[in-house]
C-alpha cells in the first residue's frame, strides 16, 4: 500500500528530542488520557526491576502516533519499541518494517494469550508474531436498567443468554415507547474512522459474511453477499424508524442526559457510563444477529519492535516485562481494557470472577473475531466504514456494499495480491 506523509517541523522536533534524551531502551506509546498513568508506572517499575542489569527504558507518549510511525518508517528513525494499532500490523510487516518477536518473547506468555490476541499479532504467510497486545477490547450493549424494567424487557446475563435478533428488535420497539427515551439505541455515530469497521463488522460476521474472504483475499462475493445486504438493510430500517441516535446527537445521550436506553460501544466507555448511570448501568452481551451465532470485535494497540532497532534483545526484555501477568492486570484496572492474558484476568478487580466487567472478559475469550490480518486492512476498513455511514444516511445497501467491495479488490489488484498472500 502506498504511503505518503508530510511531517510538521514541530512533530519532527518532538520525536528527535524523545530519541536524543533516551538512555537505553526508547519506547513510543499512545498518548491517551486513561493510558498515561499506566505508562508512567510501567517505566518506573521496569527501571527498578532492571537496575542491576544496567537496562533502563524511556517511555514517551506520542501525539498522533500513526503519523509519527509512518514518518519513522520512512526515515528509519524509530525507537527500540513501538505501539501500533493491531490491524495495521500486516501492512507494516508486508512493507518490511517490523521484526519477528518469537525469539525474544517468553513462550509461557505466548501460550497464555487469549486466542484472538494471538491471532491479531500473527502474520499468516510465515506464521510468526510481529506484535502483541497487553489488552483486548470488545463491543457489547450497555443498558439503562430503569428503562429496561419499565419496558418489561428481559436482561440477558451471559453470552449464551444473549438476545436473538427478534428479541433485540422487540426490545427496541418497546423502549421507544418508554417515557424519557428519545432513541432506544446509541450506535456512536458521532465516532469516525476505525469505529465504523470495528463496531459494525460483527453484524456481518454473525450472519456468516465478512469484510473479505480470508482464503481468497477477495471482497466481492463476501462483503456484498446477500447476508451482508440483509443485516445492513435491517440496520437501515432501525435508522428510518428513528430508533438510533443520529450523528448530530453527540456522545452522551446514553450516559449524560439519558435520552438513549441502550448503547452499542466498547469497554473504553466504562468510566463514563458508570459515572453517569451508577447502579442503573447493566451490561448486555452482543446479540445473536443471525440464528444462534454472535460475534464481538477484538484487539487494539500492541507492542512491536521496528526492523531498524539496533537493540532488539533489550527491547524484547522490555516487552516481556510489559506483558507479565501483573503488568497486564494493571493495564486492565488502570485503563479499563480487558486483560490479554488468561492468567491476568483473576488478578483484575474489574474483569475477574464477580467483577463488574466479567461479561466483557467472557466475550473476549469466547466470541471475539480478529479483524482481517492482511496488508490491505486500512483500505478494507475505510471502504466498509464509508459504506456503513452512507447506508445509515439512506443510500442503497447493495450499491454501497458493491462499491466498497470493488474498491478493496482494486487496491489488492494494484498491489498484485500482496504476495505472498493468496498463494
Amino acid at each position: 500500500m502506498r504511503r505518503t506523509l508530510t511531517l510538521t517541523a514541530a512533530l519532527a522536533a518532538t520525536l528527535a528530542l524523545s530519541l536524543a534524551q533516551a538512555k537505553d531502551i526508547t519506547v513510543w506509546v499512545i498518548d491517551g488520557t486513561s493510558e498515561r498513568p499506566y505508562f508512567l508506572q510501567l517505566e518506573k517499575a521496569f527501571n527498578a526491576a532492571n537496575a542491576s542489569k544496567g537496562i533502563t527504558a524511556k517511555v514517551t507518549p506520542i501525539p498522533n502516533i500513526n503519523d509519527a510511525l509512518k514518518a519513522g518508517f520512512l526515515s528509519k528513525k524509530l525507537p527500540d519499541v513501538i505501539m501500533l494499532d493491531g490491524p495495521n500490523m500486516a501492512n507494516y510487516v508486508w512493507s518490511g518494517q517490523l521484526t519477528p518477536l518469537n525469539s525474544y518473547l517468553d513462550k509461557a506468555m505466548l501460550s497464555d494469550l487469549l486466542p484472538a490476541i494471538r491471532a491479531q499479532g500473527t502474520y499468516s504467510p510465515d506464521g510468526k508474531m510481529y506484535s502483541v497486545s497487553p489488552y483486548d477490547s470488545t463491543v457489547l450493549l450497555w443498558g439503562n436498567k430503569k428503562y429496561l424494567k419499565a419496558a418489561g424487557v428481559r436482561i440477558p446475563k451471559n453470552v449464551n443468554d444473549a438476545w436473538t435478533l427478534t428479541e433485540f428488535q422487540d426490545a427496541l420497539s418497546k423502549l421507544s415507547k418508554v417515557k424519557g427515551v428519545t432513541w432506544p439505541l446509541d450506535l456512536k455515530l458521532n465516532y469516525s474512522g476505525e469505529w465504523l469497521s470495528f463496531g459494525f463488522a460483527p453484524l456481518l460476521q454473525s450472519c456468516g459474511a465478512d469484510l473479505i474472504n480470508r482464503k481468497t483475499w477477495q471482497a466481492t462475493g463476501t462483503l456484498n453477499s446477500p447476508a451482508s445486504v440483509k443485516i445492513l438493510t435491517t440496520l437501515q430500517d432501525w435508522k428510518n424508524k428513528k430508533w438510533i441516535v443520529p450523528q448530530s446527537g453527540g456522545d452522551n445521550r446514553f450516559y449524560g442526559d439519558k435520552t438513549a436506553a441502550l448503547a452499542w460501544v466498547g469497554n473504553w466507555m466504562w468510566r463514563d457510563h458508570k459515572a453517569g448511570l451508577k447502579d442503573d448501568l447493566v451490561l448486555i452481551p452482543a446479540p445473536k444477529f443471525c440464528g444462534n451465532k454472535q460475534v464481538s470485535p477484538n484487539g487494539g494497540w500492541s507492542w512491536a519492535i521496528p526492523a531498524s532497532s539496533s537493540n532488539k534483545a533489550d527491547a524484547g526484555t522490555f516487552i516481556n516485562f510489559a506483558m507479565s501477568t501483573r503488568q497486564v492486570a494493571q493495564y486492565a484496572d488502570i485503563t479499563g481494557y480487558i486483560p490479554a492474558r488468561k492468567s491476568a484476568t483473576p488478578l483484575s478487580k474489574v474483569y475477574g470472577k464477580g467483577g463488574e466487567g466479567e461479561l466483557m472478559a467472557e466475550q473476549a475469550a469466547t466470541i471475539a473475531v480478529v479483524r482481517p490480518v492482511y496488508p490491505a486492512y486500512p483500505v478494507i476498513s475505510k471502504s466498509f466504514g464509508d459504506a456503513v455511514l452512507n447506508i445509515l444516511n439512506g443510500a442503497n445497501v447493495k450499491s454501497e456494499l458493491d462499491k466498497a467491495a470493488a474498491a478493496i479488490d482494486k487496491d489488492i489488484a494494484a498491489n498484485k495480491g500482496y504476495p505472498p498472500f493468496g498463494k
